[in-house]
């Protein structure tokens, strides 16, 4: 039985669409180019774009968690993140050297996916019921 964000994962589960694990151990995240990304800080709103991404398909989490067998995949996605902007947090910790200003607001979301057995998948656009924008600093780039 898998178990992933406090809940049980399906027991049809048979696609698992993620980058792995890098050389550092680090799963489930892979670098993007700058140009993938578009901020405006004041007014909260954002774009990611990405398409045709390598990654991979293994299945199943338990399959991916122990970087197991898997199948090459790509992924596109679209989020956008945009108003109205419903409260700004400003948070400052100088113990732990950490800050960071933020923008509560929504976002839409398209998502597809494809793999090397023939698979395919195409998400309808979505809309958030929360989002969030921001900017953070920690460390010598704190304050």
């Amino acid at each position: 039985m898998d178990v992933y964000q406090g809940a049980v994962a399906p027991a049809n589960q048979i696609h698992d669409f993620n980058p792995g694990f890098s050389s550092q151990d680090v799963f489930w995240t892979v670098a993007l180019p700058d140009s993938a990304v578009h901020v405006n800080g004041v007014s909260g709103a954002a774009e990611m774009h990405v398409s045709g991404l390598a990654i991979e398909d293994y299945g199943k989490l338990s399959n991916a968690l122990a970087d197991g067998p898997s199948v090459e995949a790509t992924v596109s996605f679209d989020v956008v993140w945009s108003g109205p902007v419903t409260q700004r947090l400003n948070v400052t910790d100088a113990t732990h050297t950490f800050a960071g200003e933020y923008a509560i607001n929504q976002a839409t979301v398209a998502w597809s996916g494809s793999n090397a057995a023939g698979f395919s998948f195409q998400s309808a656009t979505s809309t958030s019921l929360f989002a969030e924008t921001g900017h953070e600093r920690n460390g010598i780039f704190f304050p």
